[in-house]
């Protein structure tokens, strides 16, 4: 098992979490697995999600058919201070203590696309 720190940064689910998720999941869990744990902890919580045009949290920031996390989505991840590419290969297992931060509405990307 390892632990993973999730940090998002939109304004309506952080009225329900300000605080980061701090998630416990099994070694092989990806970035894809991660952004799904946190759906379930939305979903205890708030019952519904917080942003009605999104049925969850992955739903708004990856792209199913090309599977990879669409323009918009800003998202960093590090381990002790050292940045790791999570873009890259979705499916490979976060280490251990990685700390994620996403941002699924980047105000700054003009490039923008509409969720799947």
């Amino acid at each position: 098992m390892k632990k993973v720190t999730v940090i998002i940064r939109q304004r309506e689910i952080n009225k329900f979490f300000p605080q980061a998720f701090q998630l416990i999941l099994k070694d092989e869990a990806s970035i894809i697995d991660t952004v799904k744990a946190v759906d379930e902890e939305i979903k205890k919580k708030a019952k519904v999600f917080p942003i009605g045009k999104y049925k969850n949290l992955l739903q708004m920031v990856y792209h199913p058919i090309e599977k990879r996390f669409y323009k918009q989505v800003a998202i960093h991840a590090n381990v002790k201070s050292k940045p790791i590419n999570i873009r890259e290969n979705l499916t490979a297992p976060l280490p251990n203590e990685t700390t994620v931060i996403l941002i699924p509405e980047n105000g700054c990307q003009t490039d923008w696309e509409e969720p799947i």
